[in-house]
């Protein structure tokens, strides 16, 4: 899709970009400046901000009537203490994701499924099967009933992600059940590590293609 968007269609923009030590990191941003060959956006960095310009990042524009993702340039940034602004080349074209900001891949991590059973909290070892910002879908080892609100632990090498989220329905895949769950509570940063890890993974299986 060319790039036809302007600023009273953008809510805000997402930045993934790589630091100085080559790790995927993502930011939210307010677009300032929306012109033909030039985006500025500016973000808030409490504790500074260093990273190499220019760069290959993936930009997201979120607006009302769906999320647009494509990749272009961080040309170069300032930082006005406690503010960023970055300085990117305009895309030439957007996919239009269908109104999903957050997108699945498939992630088999540990995790521990909490609800209660009665009066009683009972907790289920489970298998994440695919997960995205705002929802996961868990392997079960057992059939779960009139289930609504549930807690979420999802154990990454790296930390645990805890969640609250709502039960959505349950499949019988091949003999495995599946329990599928949207997030009702998750901290902004736990958000944005999922997104990154998502990113991470869908880099890593196009590779695996090229390859």
């Amino acid at each position: 899709m060319k790039f036809n968007l302007n600023l009273d269609s953008i809510n805000y923009i997402k930045i993934i970009y790589k630091d100085s030590n080559n790790k995927l990191c993502i930011t939210k941003a307010a677009i300032r400046f929306l012109g033909e060959r030039e985006i500025i956006s500016c973000a808030k960095f409490e504790n500074g901000f260093r990273v190499e310009t220019p760069q290959d990042i993936i930009l997201s524009f979120i607006c009302d009537n769906g999320l647009y993702r494509t990749t272009t340039i961080l040309k170069y940034f300032e930082y006005r203490d406690p503010y960023v602004y970055f300085t990117l080349k305009t895309p030439q074209g957007l996919e239009y994701q269908q109104n999903r900001e957050y997108f699945r891949v498939k992630m088999h991590e540990d995790a521990i499924l909490s609800f209660k059973d009665g009066d009683k909290i009972k907790r289920l070892l489970c298998k994440t099967h695919d997960i995205s910002a705002n929802g996961v879908r868990l392997e079960i080892p057992e059939n779960i009933n009139n289930i609504d609100e549930v807690g979420i632990s999802i154990l990454f090498d790296s930390r645990e992600v805890k969640a609250k989220a709502k039960f959505i329905r349950l499949d019988n895949e091949d003999d495995i059940l599946k329990a599928s769950f949207t997030f009702t509570y998750l901290k902004e940063n736990d958000m944005d590590f999922i997104s990154r890890c998502c990113i991470q993974k869908q880099l890593e299986y196009k590779r695996s293609i090229l390859y």
